[in-house]
């Protein structure tokens, strides 16, 4: 009988630390494989939702009202004399006279500024030549806001083409308007002539003769003198309503640091300035 002790050990035992081995080594590949081979992580980024936008206020501009026809009364030397006309907004005084038949073959015109705007209520007369004194005409003073643009003016006198309504741009004087109506004739008497002063729309301008005797100031204004804020000095500026020596030498100052005003609203930065003055000063300033 063969000894326990002498006995072959089975298979498996025998082979039990390689299989062991390879199981272990086989398993470390498997994982190192699958680590190799994982999928990149993903980045996920949250991305907050944009804010609702609040509407704007929606801008509704004001409705501007449109103007109502003038009623004016016309005698004198014209065709229909002593009738009430209607006439458009903005209308000139050559407009009233063509509305009541247009003037008659005898009437001065040269006492009538046909270039003056008309407000509702005037009474425009219009002389004959036969009247023995020469005065300025008779329209009712009108305050006209001004506008950038073309001035229309009424020339006079002692012009190659007197009587003449000439446009001019804005920022014209009396020579331009001499020159426009054909210059001055060799009777002209220039000295008592103020070519470099400053237009505005309406202005009236009178050239005498050398001989001449009436007493006319050229141009006679339909309104009172503007100031030009951007070049009136320290004087001209206390012409106008509220501003005494420190509110113009404060405009003054303005205008020398931060260049000429463009509009009214921009004499809301000169402190002292507020809105009623500046309403105030509205029809008596130019910005040209």
């Amino acid at each position: 009988m063969p000894d326990e002790r002498t006995a072959p050990m089975p298979i498996l035992e025998q082979f039990r630390l390689p299989i062991l081995l390879l199981v272990a080594v086989t398993t470390l590949a498997g994982a190192l494989l699958l680590l190799l081979n994982r999928p990149k992580p993903v980045t996920i980024t949250v991305l907050p939702p944009a804010p609702t936008p609040i509407p704007s206020a929606t801008f509704t501009p004001s409705a501007t009202p449109t103007p109502e026809p003038y009623l004016v009364y016309i005698t004198g030397a014209v065709a229909t004399p002593e009738i009430v006309v209607t006439l458009p907004y903005d209308s000139r005084v050559l407009d009233a006279l063509q509305a009541a038949g247009g003037p008659l073959t005898n009437a001065d015109l040269e006492r009538v500024n046909l270039a003056q705007r008309v407000a509702d209520g005037d009474q425009i007369h219009v002389p004959t030549r036969k009247a023995a004194n020469r005065q300025t005409p008779s329209v009712t003073v009108i305050v006209v806001t001004p506008t950038p643009g073309a001035l229309t003016v009424y020339v006079v006198g002692e012009v190659a083409r007197p009587q003449s309504m000439v446009s001019l741009p804005a920022g014209s004087r009396v020579e331009d308007a001499i020159r426009a109506a054909g210059g001055a004739t060799d009777s002209a008497d220039l000295s008592r002539v103020n070519l470099s002063q400053r237009l505005n729309d309406g202005d009236y301008v009178y050239v005498p003769s050398r001989g001449a005797t009436a007493e006319m100031i050229t141009p006679t204004p339909n309104r009172p003198p503007l100031v030009h804020i951007n070049d009136a000095t320290l004087e001209e500026l206390q012409t106008l309503p509220g501003i005494g020596p420190s509110l113009a030498q404060a405009i003054v100052d303005y205008r020398t640091e931060h260049g000429p005003f463009m509009r009214l609203e921009d004499l809301d930065a000169v402190p002292g300035l507020g809105p009623a003055k500046l309403e105030a000063l509205r029809e008596l300033i130019a910005f040209d």
